[in-house]
């Protein structure tokens, strides 16, 4: 900008505004005069009125008088009793409503976030049951505005987008056009904050559009109106983004669009002290030092006249650094006063500070909450679903004893003939071996069960959820085998390995294991179901867990015409464990044990075919017991 043509701009703005500044502070001192009658006028009032109904709308006019007079605290106050002396009187909740709404934008107003976002959260659900969607499209701009200062910007967003839409519901029903202007403009400024300069500038030009079509353009505009607000704000906003973009020359061209506006419709915020010190900088930055003076001062008249601390203290930074070396009193004065400022700023910022930690923390206990309610509800779930399993599968047993009993009944009573008397007795050898292999079904899965029961009290969900489907799994199993004589040595190996990852699980894999099988057709091979498992659990109950950690080997391997399944451990061997057993586990383990010895003996019988159990005890280098090594061996005929 040439020198000549920037001192003529500068005249006549400055000469612009001395004669604004005089009429326009004529009209405020009348009408301050006039406010404070009213205020006056309105406080006897409510001394000599007697009806409460009365008394609140009065007490609403007397807050409106205080926020005229920018007295937001006594105006905070007054709208308080209002709304106490409304809820006492049950008198209207519409008006608690809006009560309300004028409360938490105060707050906000004054920095006072959590009380604004405690009425805004009240006013949300009250809004809600009135279906008074125009207020909670408003209320959702107060917790946008809100979070925004928070610097919780996400939340911020939301928040805006709601209003957005739920205001726009409102003017739709109502016939009207959308009037979502400043929700636009409060976006706009959102992403320019965020750093997202593009997006900003595609809603300020959206909501710019918005404000220039409104009606009220065609008429003469009225100081303090919303549409000439909404295009001084859109029209500031076009000169901050585009600051940011580090487009000095465009963002100075609607800096002065904004400056001229200003003066035109005689508004009275701090807004202009931000346009103005940004204008100092670009000039400052320029070398322009006269430009740069000039409308710094500017900029701190306007935040003295609002008592704005935050221009405040940006115009007497840069003049102090405007005047270093040409008048070293005046730079230092300037600088003195710039730290009155930050002073001021220093105590709004912990305030802010204070209630964001406030904030976080009750964020925190929130979600902690919500957490363990989760949590509560997920075990909730996996306890019933184990309840209704163990229920099946209890049902499902007991039915099945029942049929084999009320079966085996039936036949003693039918074979009352010596001629079948042979037929007879393998019937029962057979019925006998279904019997035995009935009740090693309970047995295994009352193991099961407990192992789950212990995940369960130890509140492990996730791995309970884990070992349920895996029991699942052998459940399916044990039920598809339960009517079979006999099953193929692939299914038991299969359920063997079911068996050993539960307990895996189920022991925080204090022990490994591994299933070797020779290169042998194992579903060409039949055994009786469930023998080879019993041998599995002793080795891990009574050989491993009391060691600490171990290994279990399983292999299948084919010698001749035999095949043998070998149950390999490393544990604390038969000698020490029966030292270390009490009397029940004994019982326990031979009963397990006679089991599976009986059973073979009973298939030896009815398939005449060799089966036999061989236990050997290793012992190590030094003669200590070094593990148990079970061998079962089966024919390997078809």
């Amino acid at each position: 900008m040439p020198a000549t043509n920037a001192k003529s701009e500068i005249l006549l703005i400055h000469m612009s505004k001395q004669v604004l500044l005089f009429f326009c502070g004529m009209l405020l001192a009348t009408c301050a005069l006039g406010q404070q009658a009213k205020i006056d006028s309105l406080r006897k009032i409510i001394k000599s009125e007697i009806k409460d109904t009365a008394k609140i709308i009065i007490l609403e006019e007397l807050g409106q008088a205080y926020r005229e007079e920018k007295k937001i605290d006594s105006s905070i106050m007054a709208l308080k009793l209002a709304l106490e002396l409304n809820e006492k009187t049950n008198y209207s909740e519409q008006r608690q409503c809006w009560q309300i709404a004028a409360l938490q934008y105060l707050l906000y107003v004054t920095g006072n976030y959590a009380q604004s976002l405690k009425y805004a959260s009240r006013n949300l659900l009250l809004s809600e049951k009135l279906n008074d969607t125009f207020q909670l499209g408003l209320t959702h701009l107060t917790f946008g505005h809100n979070y925004k200062a928070l610097n919780e910007y996400r939340l911020s967003l939301d928040h805006y987008f709601k209003a957005k839409k739920i205001l726009k519901l409102y003017w739709e029903s109502r016939g009207r056009p959308e009037d979502n202007t400043f929700t636009i403009l409060s976006v706009a400024d959102l992403y320019l904050k965020m750093g997202l300069a593009d997006s900003a500038l595609i809603f300020t030009e959206q909501a710019y559009k918005l404000a220039l079509n409104d009606p009220e353009i065609g008429a003469v505009r009225k100081k303090n109106s919303l549409v000439t607000n909404y295009i001084l704000y859109s029209i500031r906003l076009f000169g901050d983004i585009y600051l940011s973009k580090k487009d000095e020359q465009t963002a100075l061209y609607y800096y002065r669009e904004h400056i001229t506006g200003f003066l035109k419709f005689h508004e009275n915020n701090r807004d202009l002290g931000f346009v103005l010190n940004n204008m100092a900088r670009i000039f400052y930055e320029h070398g322009q030092l006269d430009s740069a003076i000039f409308f710094a001062k500017k900029a701190l008249n306007n935040a003295q006249e609002y008592d704005d601390p935050e221009n405040m203290f940006n115009a007497g930074i840069l003049l102090s650094h405007c005047y270093d070396g040409k008048d070293d009193r005046a730079s230092l004065n300037y600088m003195k006063l710039a730290m009155l400022a930050k002073d001021s700023m220093l105590d709004i910022e912990k305030l802010r500070q204070a209630q964001i930690l406030t904030f976080n923390v009750q964020a925190r206990e929130k979600e902690k909450a919500s957490a363990v309610a989760e949590q509560s509800a997920k075990t909730r779930r996996i306890i019933i679903i184990v309840a209704f399993l163990v229920s099946i599968a209890s049902f499902l047993i007991w039915n099945r004893i029942r049929q084999l009993r009320l079966r085996h009944k039936a036949i003693l009573e039918q074979k009352e003939s010596e001629k079948l008397k042979a037929k007879y007795e393998k019937e029962v050898l057979e019925l006998e071996a279904r019997a035995l292999r009935s009740q090693m079904n309970p047995h295994f899965i009352f193991n099961c069960l407990n192992s789950i029961k212990a995940l369960m009290q130890e509140n492990n969900s996730a791995k309970g959820a884990e070992y349920l489907t895996t029991f699942s799994k052998l459940i399916r199993s044990l039920f598809n085998n339960a009517d079979k004589k006999e099953v193929t040595l692939f299914d038991e190996i299969e359920t063997c390995k079911f068996y050993l990852q539960l307990e895996a699980m189920r022991f925080d894999d204090k022990f490994s294991f591994s299933v070797q099988t020779d290169s042998i057709d194992l579903k060409s091979i039949h055994v009786p179901a469930l023998i080879v498992q019993p041998f599995i659990e002793n080795a891990i109950w009574h050989g491993i867990i009391p060691r600490g950690a171990g290994e279990v080997l399983l292999t299948v391997s084919k010698t001749n015409d035999d095949v043998q399944i070998i149950i390999d451990d490393n544990g604390i061997g038969r000698e020490v464990s029966q030292q270390n057993k009490s009397t029940s586990a004994i019982i326990h383990q031979s009963k397990g044990v006679n089991l599976t010895q009986s059973r073979l003996k009973l298939d030896s019988l009815l398939q005449q075919r060799k089966a036999s159990i061989e236990t050997i005890d290793k012992k190590d280098e030094n003669g200590k017991a070094a593990g148990t090594k079970v061998v079962i061996t089966v024919a390997a005929e078809v």
